[in-house]
């Protein structure tokens, strides 16, 4: 059996986004492809622009939208913003004028940026994921699978998308524990991963749990879903976290990870070495960067981390990732944080 791999993360900075009483959550982050320049979305509405490289990095910032900014793709000339009014916004990222505006009838979730970053995916809890020239803003296509009842016909939400690295697919992922996968080119569902256990609903109308991100492995064969395990309605507060891997062709489970606590996996990244995973934990009691060693089927280390993970982003390098969030000291709740970290080891 080969060797382990020696990864690990080093927390290199923190820099803080709100220093008095008022709460500052930070919901999302991309990094510029071509500078030191990174981006960060607030439950407030703006787009903060700051420079890691800069022993103290001044804050500088926009109104994006209305309140949350829930995703943020940056380009080399544009930063991509999706919200929950409904908006998905394209920014001059050397004059923060807002160059289109692509309306949706419900919260956009999740956007991502196919590898060539010729074309945006946007996914709404309309629960449809669409597809836009990245460019012009012109729609190209839309995406219908996701049922917008979930088994016990409560409004479902769709969480997620994500490429995969060689653009031929995408994957979407809902609230009821379903993922499908598309080809980008066409249209067509290729892949439909039925994961239940990521969800659960009370006798009151509430629904709990969903697959909180997705993401394909680099060699695009396997399809890794993260959120928790939402168990029974008599403990949802004990519920724990949860990532499972299918081979999304075979539809079979590969893996089954259910260590770290009771959180969700909001984020989930490979790293440099394809066979390592990075889970970031997000909401819940717990707060750390988990890392799993994918060729042995079990979890490497936990990191501890400062804050709770509610987006992360890799480098062009992928020597370093950002994440973004509120800090975990409860006489500071709310006071959202970047920190950046260093991938070590071979």
């Amino acid at each position: 059996m080969a060797e382990s791999p020696s990864i690990d993360m080093k927390l290199v900075r923190q820099v803080p986004f709100q220093k008095d009483k008022n709460a500052l959550d930070l919901l999302s982050v991309g990094r510029a492809p071509d500078s030191t320049l990174a981006y960060v979305g607030g439950n407030n509405g703006k787009i903060f622009e700051l420079d890691l490289a800069a022993s103290e990095p001044a804050l500088t910032s926009w109104d994006a939208h209305v309140s949350f900014v829930s995703s943020l793709i940056v380009t080399a000339g544009y930063v991509i913003s999706a919200g929950s009014d409904h908006q998905l916004a394209w920014w001059d990222r050397s004059t923060w004028k807002c160059l289109r505006r692509a309306e949706h009838s419900k919260w956009i979730r999740s956007i991502a940026i196919s590898p060539d970053g010729r074309t945006l995916a946007s996914a709404c809890d309309d629960m449809v994921c669409r597809l836009w020239e990245t460019e012009t803003g012109k729609p190209i296509r839309e995406f219908k699978g996701h049922a917008s009842l979930t088994p016990y016909n409560l409004i479902s939400k769709l969480y997620s998308c994500s490429f995969s690295r060689d653009g031929i697919h995408l994957a979407t992922a809902d609230q009821a524990g379903r993922a499908l996968v598309w080809e980008a080119a066409s249209g067509k569902q290729v892949g439909d991963i039925r994961a239940p256990l990521f969800y659960t609903h009370d006798t009151n109308g509430h629904t709990y749990g969903g697959i909180r991100t997705v993401i394909f492995s680099p060699d695009g064969k396997w399809l890794a879903l993260g959120g928790n395990l939402a168990g029974d309605t008599s403990n949802i507060g004990g519920s724990k976290s949860m990532i499972q891997i299918y081979d999304w062709r075979k539809g079979e489970l590969v893996h089954d990870f259910r260590v770290g606590g009771n959180f969700f996996y909001e984020r989930i990244h490979f790293l440099r070495d394809p066979k390592v995973l990075l889970g970031a934990a997000g909401a819940g009691s717990e707060h750390k960067l988990v890392l799993f060693d994918l060729e042995k089927g079990a979890m490497m280390k936990e990191v501890k981390s400062p804050i709770h993970v509610f987006d992360l982003c890799g480098s062009g390098t992928s020597d370093e990732v950002c994440t973004v969030g509120p800090l975990t000291d409860q006489r500071h709740a709310g006071r959202g944080h970047l920190v950046l970290w260093k991938i070590t080891g071979a």
